[in-house]
């Protein structure tokens, strides 16, 4: 183990952009010369990589380079007896990796088994590259059994990533499975196998994509993690569905199956671009949880705790994290309440005290101002339901400007993003710009999630020694 050590902290050398040309092809023949893998796989070139790694040869700096916060684990999916298979993109370069699978919301112990990891073959596929494939292991076993309301790390393998090179998660549940975890409308395409074992297959053929919007949500997965030179730190981007990037894919509540329209255009994913284009040494680990609130629990169980009871898990806790970029504040106001809606000012003390515990467990803060919301749609099971309700009504639109005008000239932050004003049409103050609207005027588009990441001044995060 020693020597794989030695070989992967050679590829480091230089900086995380010293492996950026570097072919996955030579980096896995460099690992598997010197390690026999730690299970048999069917593919023979499987043999070049998939070698365990023992983070004791030699210190380790790990950081995020995915990531997603579950919601609840009460809306569950009959996954008993099958497979299933979740894709997503890293937002960081590693040698060497492991898995952070989450049972945090349920009253029950999870069972899974057989988890592997291989290259997505196309977006919205659940065709994977052959001979891609590891199978990851926790504690020397195949078979996990996560207690509940705890989160479980399997065991450090050398596995290659690449930024933005989409993988795929599989694993295969043997029994019973009444409750799992979920991170609600994961906006990419979520696979569920006909009864069996597949998680080793590269075929889809055994594969049904659930429908968008209503069960295509991450289902046990919470992070990706892999070892980074020292300088490389993790920017925690949280808030509600904006930043988890509603309306950056397919619509929501679309009859059956829909294809994948877009992928990776969520702001945090354009963040990640420019960072990377920058060379700035920060993967972003996206916390965004769509219905999200930032004083109150989400009035349905799937759009979570309040922010300032997850903050601890979903944020400060975060593998290497420096960083936080916050945005929230639209659903306190918008979404329906038993009793009254929060104040500006109630809001503005939630938000104060967030600065206060991210700055007190070391970490630095950037505020963000919420975005427009004039006329938000908010659809429902029956459909759409009327203009200027919830989100779009005048009291709502108030304490929003009331908050962001806070936002724009307090000092207790570390920085601030105008995304309202880089969102806000010209010509209709209060209204997403048409070119930004993903329809609902409420959720950006693609185009407008790109346009929040232009809005970040990158010196924000430019620090001394870190680029």
């Amino acid at each position: 183990m020693a020597v794989i050590a030695k070989t992967v902290a050679g590829l480091r050398v230089g900086g995380w952009w010293a492996t950026m040309g570097l072919s996955a092809g030579v980096l896995l023949s460099a690992c598997g010369e010197t390690a026999a893998p730690s299970h048999q796989l069917s593919e023979p070139s499987q043999e070049k990589f998939c070698s365990t790694f023992d983070p004791a040869a030699e210190p380790a700096h790990w950081v995020t380079a995915w990531r997603t916060a579950p919601g609840d684990a009460l809306v569950t999916h009959p996954i008993s007896g099958l497979t299933v298979r979740q894709a997503f993109a890293p937002h960081w370069d590693g040698e060497v990796i492991r898995l952070r699978l989450s049972n945090r919301y349920s009253s029950l112990p999870l069972t899974l088994e057989n988890v592997h990891i291989a290259a997505e073959q196309a977006p919205g596929s659940a065709e994977l590259r052959p001979g891609s494939s590891c199978r990851l292991s926790f504690a020397g076993a195949a078979r996990v059994t996560i207690p509940a309301g705890e989160t479980v790390v399997s065991d450090p393998i050398v596995y290659p990533v690449r930024a933005f090179e989409r993988v795929a998660i599989s694993f295969f549940s043997p029994g019973l499975t009444l409750q799992i975890s979920r991170h609600l409308n994961a906006n990419e395409v979520l696979f569920m196998s006909l009864p069996g074992d597949f998680s080793a297959d590269p075929s889809g053929a055994a594969f049904i994509a659930v429908p968008d919007g209503y069960t295509a949500n991450f289902l046990g997965i919470e992070a990706l993690e892999v070892i980074a030179s020292p300088e490389v730190t993790t920017l925690v981007a949280v808030g509600d569905s904006i930043t988890d990037g509603s309306g950056s894919t397919t619509g929501i509540l679309q009859p059956g199956p829909s294809p994948m329209t877009a992928t990776d255009q969520r702001y945090p994913n354009h963040l990640q671009r420019r960072f990377l284009q920058a060379r700035l040494p920060i993967a972003i680990a996206n916390a965004g949880v769509g219905g999200n609130e930032l004083l109150s629990d989400g009035w349905l169980p799937q759009f979570g705790r309040s922010l300032l009871e997850r903050l601890d898990a979903d944020v400060l806790e975060v593998t290497g994290a420096t960083d936080v970029l916050l945005m929230i504040g639209t659903n306190d106001f918008g979404n329906p309440k038993i009793g009254a809606s929060p104040s500006a000012q109630d809001l503005i003390e939630g938000l104060t005290q967030v600065i206060e515990r991210v700055h007190g467990a070391g970490l630095n803060i950037v505020l963000g101002t919420i975005p427009p919301a004039e006329g938000a749609v908010t659809e429902g099971l029956f459909g759409e339901l009327p203009f200027g309700l919830l989100h779009g009504n005048a009291r709502a639109r108030q304490s929003r400007d009331a908050v962001n005008e806070w936002i724009r000239q307090q000092n207790l932050s570390d920085g601030i993003v105008d995304f309202d004003a880089c969102l806000e049409d010209p010509q209709r103050p209060g209204y997403l710009a048409p070119e930004y609207n993903s329809g609902d005027n409420l959720h950006p588009s693609p185009a407008g999630y790109a346009a929040m990441a232009g809005c970040v001044d990158l010196e924000l995060f430019r620090r001394a020694g870190r680029g």
